[in-house]
């Protein structure tokens, strides 16, 4: 068997984990197995070694004196070139919650290989004892550890801090992503099952290494004499406090350094290095400690276990923080009675094999040295106690558990792969080269129709990429509510960066979350009724200034009432007027140019040297002029009931963040971005509706009359028009989105097909509508479908205007309202009469298709 091992501690650093790895691959390999370790880089590996790939961390960024690795496309390569020089992988074993565990999962489910994921440590307690803000520093690695690995699933409740939440979020989330769980302790199993992993667990302990367990005890022989003599104390001599494992907060060596300071008959070896080494030095040479407490830096698991033989307790005042400190297991094998402060790793220290502390405060641990210092003979049978389990962390004995686990995993692996890529059918008309361009980019609304009968996943081919289609509405749901893997943006992020960086429609994961719960505030009701206020005095306005005979396209029209009520709502104060003004004028531009950069590969785009100038000049002015009224708006610190105001205001109540001015930026972009365009298709397609439909026009003219007559719109016409409510919502269905990409962020498996890492997933909103499967007689445009007594037959996972899930459009209700209003106050005015010599085509050049143009006559209602 081929095992990958990853890890973020490189093997040649000191820590319980590394020992712990070290061990693991020591024993499979002692078995006939081949064992690759992936980890991080570090100064101290200087042996070479063949079977150990090191990846490219973050140049000059340390963790704790640890290298900070990302799971990079670099690493990807990297790791991708390792499986494939060094032949098959049967199972990757994961070992640390952080980017090469990241990277070593997301390699696994590219090439199908069962994970396994051992839980060490607790990141929570670690956190909360070596940053200066544990909050911030929780917060941000979830942020990030979730871009990478699906977050999704509820944690229970428990009585903890909200940093500890949030990596307790994280700890979960990467056991959750792997096929087998392993952790070493009875205890933590326990704590992790109630904060919410439900994937199979086992409890093995870590163990040491049968060949430096045997080489310590015979370097030992001379100093204490063979194994199983028992030592002589004597009350005169100094209590002998060992202390082997990282100087750093979270395993308290400053209250050690505290309590052996106060125990005068004691003297306290220190072995190891980190970040309180400074800290320790102080307390040292400021208590004129030199001569009882001496640090020796690190030194290697042997020396360290040799040394357990010469001393008479160690010291481990871990409170919370080890789920089994490697120490412990080493003192045991070692017979070394010990001195511990958490009650949960009695479990690991054999009965009667030492003392655990009262509490775990300086005066408790002072208080059980100074005991055992002044009646030495405590320790015998401590250690008579320890002899009867001294092999019992021998990793051949725990070696064939782990190997059980892979066993399993790989057998089921092989039996119950879900269905392979090769199965899905490919559309039919693939051209050579250009694949199915040519038909999406002809015809695209009858091209995804089409796709529907040819089964559940289709595949097409965009020139020479391949593109998964999802045909029904069950599909289409896995996909929203994350229930088949991960998804990004990252390819649109790339195509729009010079304009909107980092805006809620190109985030992912927890990010994408917390932006979506940031701009909430800006969409609710109270705010929405605010800007109907708005919007109607536009909509009335824009409609009085018609007159009699005007020859209108009336898709013009609906682009500039739209972008005006948009831009209008987004910023009123005064000093908006520039920038509201720069909108106007450029993203109607922009956003052309930014649905044709979408839609080019990069290769082509990056060809276009005159326009990505252009393009980046007049983003870069853009963002210049509504950051000033973002700075303007921060310095007037007060509500002008406009989206602006809202977001500048806000806090998140869970996290107590604000977005940044660069963020709002992003926000307000892209609520222009992707409100003018889709919002203007479709008030042009609810016109084109009315005027091509007579029946329908008259309907609507009559509610008009009875709610409206001679007055003007007022926003509580919104609520108060059902009818054209009706004919609103038949043209979102007869005329919605025509297609919404996705990019897996992973292999990603949806009704049992596996699509692999980076797969183009896509489905259409208006194929689901026009399928009889989910539609009575779909082409036919009947508002009346929507009436009571007859939408119940609709199939609700069947209706797909604005998105489901995670991705569902926050603007639904702004967009229907402006729709509303601007439709009402047109037609209760005039009676539009299109051109009887034009055909009206769709235009699919972004994801709405667009209808070509409106050319009308406009009549002043009652007269022809």
């Amino acid at each position: 068997m081929h095992v990958a091992l990853f890890t973020d501690f490189h093997p040649a650093t000191l820590g319980g984990i590394q020992t712990s790895v070290h061990a693991q691959r020591r024993g499979l390999e002692r078995l006939g197995h081949r064992v690759t370790v992936f980890t991080a880089p570090t100064p101290e590996s200087t042996e070479p070694d063949e079977d150990l790939v090191v990846l490219s961390a973050l140049a000059g960024l340390a963790v704790n004196g640890f290298a900070m690795v990302l799971p990079t496309p670099a690493n990807a390569r990297l790791i991708d070139a390792a499986f494939a020089e060094r032949g098959p992988i049967d199972v990757v074993h994961t070992q640390t919650t952080y980017g090469v565990a990241i990277a070593g999962l997301r390699a696994a489910r590219r090439h199908g290989i069962p994970v396994v994921h051992t839980v060490h440590s607790r990141d929570d307690v670690f956190i909360a004892h070596t940053s200066p803000a544990p909050y911030v520093s929780a917060l941000s690695m979830r942020a990030l550890h979730g871009r990478f690995v699906s977050h999704r699933g509820r944690m229970p409740r428990t009585n903890e801090s909200r940093a500890a939440r949030h990596a307790w979020r994280t700890m979960v989330a990467q056991a959750q992503a792997a096929d087998q769980v392993i952790v070493p302790t009875k205890h933590f199993a326990e704590r992790i099952i109630a904060h919410g992993l439900t994937h199979p667990i086992r409890v093995i302990s870590n163990g040491i290494d049968d060949g430096v367990l045997d080489g310590a005890r015979l370097a030992a022989n001379g100093a204490a004499g063979p194994a199983g003599t028992t030592p002589s104390y004597s009350d005169t001599t100094p209590l002998r406090v060992l202390w082997c494992a990282r100087l750093s907060g979270e395993k308290r060596l400053l209250e050690a350094i505290a309590a052996v300071r106060l125990v005068e008959n004691c003297t306290f070896d220190i072995y190891g290095t980190g970040d309180l080494w400074d800290q320790a030095r102080a307390a040292i040479d400021s208590g004129g400690l030199g001569d009882r407490i001496r640090l020796h830096g690190a030194v290697g698991q042997t020396e360290c276990l040799a040394e357990m033989a010469r001393h008479d307790v160690l010291l481990f005042p871990s409170s919370g923080f080890d789920t089994q400190g490697m120490a412990l297991l080493e003192a045991a094998a070692m017979r070394l009675p010990v001195v511990y402060c958490d009650p949960d790793l009695a479990e690991t220290v054999p009965d009667g094999g030492g003392v655990c502390t009262r509490n775990p405060s300086i005066a408790a641990i002072t208080e059980a040295l100074r005991d055992l210092a002044e009646d030495r003979a405590q320790l015998l049978p401590m250690r008579k106690a320890l002899s009867d389990r001294d092999d019992s962390a021998r990793q051949s004995h725990l070696t064939e558990a782990i190997l059980s686990i892979y066993t399993d995993l790989t057998r089921s692996t092989k039996h119950a792969m879900p269905q392979s890529v090769p199965h899905v059918p490919t559309a039919h008309g693939r051209l050579p080269l250009l694949g199915h361009s040519v038909a999406a980019l002809r015809d695209g609304l009858t091209f995804v129709t089409s796709l529907a009968e040819v089964g559940p996943i289709v595949r097409i081919y965009l020139g020479p990429r391949p593109a998964y289609v999802l045909t029904t509405p069950e599909l289409i749901r896995e996909l929203s509510f994350g229930e088949a893997g991960e998804f990004h943006r990252e390819e649109l992020r790339d195509a729009i960066k010079e304009v909107i960086r980092g805006a809620s429609n190109v985030l992912s994961g927890t990010p994408h979350e917390l932006r979506r719960r940031m701009i909430a505030p800006a969409l609710r009701q109270r705010r929405l009724n605010e800007y109907a206020v708005v919007a109607a005095d536009l909509a009335n306005s824009w409609s009085s200034g018609l007159r009699q005979g005007d020859q209108l396209n009336l898709v013009d029209e609906a682009h500039r009432l739209v972008l005006d009520t948009i831009s209008s709502t987004l910023f009123t104060a005064e000093f908006g007027a520039d920038a509201k003004r720069e909108v106007q004028q450029t993203i109607p531009w922009l956003l052309g140019q930014v649905i044709q950069r979408a839609a080019l590969p990069p290769p082509v785009r990056r060809m276009r040297v005159v326009a990505n100038r252009r393009f980046t000049s007049k983003a870069r002015r853009l963002r210049a002029e509504i950051g000033t009224v973002v700075a303007e708006y921060r310095r007037a610190d007060r509500d002008f009931h406009d989206v602006l105001s809202a977001l500048v205001r806000h806090s998140d109540p869970e996290t107590g963040t604000k977005l940044s001015d660069e963020e709002i930026i992003d926000e307000l972009l892209l609520m222009l971005a992707a409100g003018v365009g889709s919002t203007a298709s479709i008030l042009g397609w609810v016109w084109h509706e009315i005027m091509r439909n007579p029946e329908i026009a008259a309907e609507l003219h009559r509610e008009l009359a009875d709610f409206v007559g001679d007055g003007t719109v007022t926003p509580d016409h919104v609520a108060t028009l059902p009818y054209l409510r009706l004919v609103v919502l038949e043209t979102l269905r007869f005329w919605g989105p025509w297609v919404s990409t996705h990019t897996a962020d992973g292999p990603v498996t949806l009704g049992g097909t596996t699509l692999p890492d980076g797969a183009m997933v896509v489905y259409s909103p208006y194929m689901i509508h026009h399928n009889p499967r989910y539609y009575p007689d779909p082409e036919t445009f009947d508002p009346d479908r929507w009436f009571p007594g007859r939408v119940e037959e609709i199939d609700k996972k069947a209706i797909l205007p604005f998105g489901v899930g995670t991705r569902h459009c926050p603007g639904n209700n702004f967009a229907l309202m402006t729709i509303t209003l601007a439709t009402a106050a047109l037609f209760a005015r005039w009676q539009p009469v299109a051109d009887p010599n034009y055909r009206v085509q769709p235009s699919n050049r972004d994801f709405v298709a667009a209808p070509s143009r409106l050319p009308v006559v406009l009549h002043a209602r009652g007269r022809r």
